[in-house]
């Protein structure tokens, strides 16, 4: 006897609008789809907005690290700076180094120190690595489409690991012998692929169809065994092609200022965020950069409308943003070539998300924001979550 009813929800890291309306991806299967507004912050805070229904300044997410000495973990890590440059720039070491941390803070695995200068780390708290999926995950406190599920009785089963195979079989698996009513699978090899070959790389174009063949399969054993099958596939953000580079490092770096004294900056791959410790580090940080060609200073305003306006300025005094397809190289990300990246203005059309339904009766999204009510209803939790933006 076939089961009533099930929803499968499908997030696939950095399937960008652009990118999946060229490739026509799901056409006949998805009919009902649409751009979706990105949220500022790349997946950290994307996916963060999508569980909780709400903006970055509540939810809490937003970058990996901050500045604050204060509450660093890493406090007793002190020893660091002693290790020689060249075991430092290994990544492997790294690697390993993120394994043991992970471990010792109870973190996921979504902590990786990647390019992070190690004698800075003491100074530096961490606002990421939770399993979001969990009960009390979010840092602002908010309750998530998992906590809705739960608190309803539906029974469910997320499938986020690293292994996009894995997840897709195991979802398989579970539609097949379990008595589910709702799922949700997070894809996350186009995010990889995409960084290393570019949104129009052969390569991209064989992920893409060998997804639509696997989720195509899924579709086909969940309506064997359920009389109702709803699928939703979205994405957080798009990526945008490489097209050129900037050294902001070297450039803030060869100041007349000392840092960790005058001013403390985090460079991610695509935004500076600094904290002036004086009038004078500020004066001359923001003149260096007024005008740049590679990027500008966001304004309170513009903070405010991407809803990343943090109480206390947490995540950054100030903030530098990259124009879309500009690379910072090197940063605490990454030292290496890129060839696409997100974590651009939300607004530009390389960033806007994608969306797309089997029932058009399930709605049409306009953001990242209204995916936890759309998802809920349609395994029938009725839950709005209160929005400020």
């Amino acid at each position: 006897m076939r089961k009533r009813s099930i929803t499968i929800a499908i997030y696939i890291d950095a399937l960008g609008w652009r990118l999946a309306s060229e490739h026509g991806f799901l056409r006949n299967e998805l009919p009902s789809r649409g751009p979706l507004a990105a949220t500022f912050g790349g997946t950290g805070s994307c996916v963060p907005t999508i569980l909780t229904g709400a903006p970055p300044r509540e939810h809490g997410h937003f970058a990996p690290f901050i500045y604050d000495p204060v509450h660093s973990p890493f406090r007793r890590l002190g020893w660091l700076r002693f290790v020689p440059a060249f075991l430092a720039a290994n990544g492997r070491f790294r690697r390993w180094l993120s394994r043991r941390l992970r471990s010792q803070l109870g973190m996921s695995a979504d902590l990786e120190l990647d390019n992070t200068p190690f004698p800075l780390l003491p100074l530096m708290d961490i606002t990421g690595g939770h399993n979001l999926t969990q009960p009390g995950s979010i840092n602002g406190g908010q309750t998530t489409l998992f906590d809705d599920l739960r608190q309803a009785g539906i029974p469910f089963q997320v499938f986020d690991s690293t292994s996009d195979g894995d997840n897709l079989d195991a979802a398989q698996q579970a539609i097949t012998d379990g008595n589910l009513e709702f799922t949700y699978i997070a894809l996350t090899g186009l995010h990889h692929c995409l960084h290393t070959r570019g949104t129009r790389s052969s390569a991209v174009a064989g992920m893409l169809a060998s997804y639509e063949d696997r989720i195509k399969d899924l579709l086909c054993v969940a309506r064997e065994c359920y009389g109702e099958v709803k699928l939703a596939l979205f994405s957080g953000d798009g990526m945008a092609d490489i097209t050129g580079e900037c050294d902001l490092m070297a450039q803030i770096q060869a100041l007349p200022l000392q840092p960790g004294k005058d001013y403390f900056a985090i460079y991610d791959a695509t935004m500076a965020r600094f904290w002036f410790f004086n009038s004078r580090a500020e004066r001359l940080i923001s003149e260096a950069l007024f005008g740049s060609l590679d990027g500008q200073w966001l304004s309170d305003h513009t903070l405010r409308q991407w809803g990343c306006d943090f109480p206390g300025r947490r995540y950054g005094q100030r903030i530098f943003l990259l124009r879309p397809g500009v690379l910072m190289n090197p940063s605490f990300m990454d030292r290496g070539k890129r060839a696409a990246m997100h974590g651009y203005d939300p607004w530009h059309k390389d960033s806007v998300a994608f969306f797309a339904c089997s029932d058009a009766g399930m709605g049409r999204p306009a953001g990242l924001a209204n995916l936890r009510d759309l998802l809920g209803a349609s395994a029938g939790v009725f839950h709005l979550a209160r929005r400020s933006a």
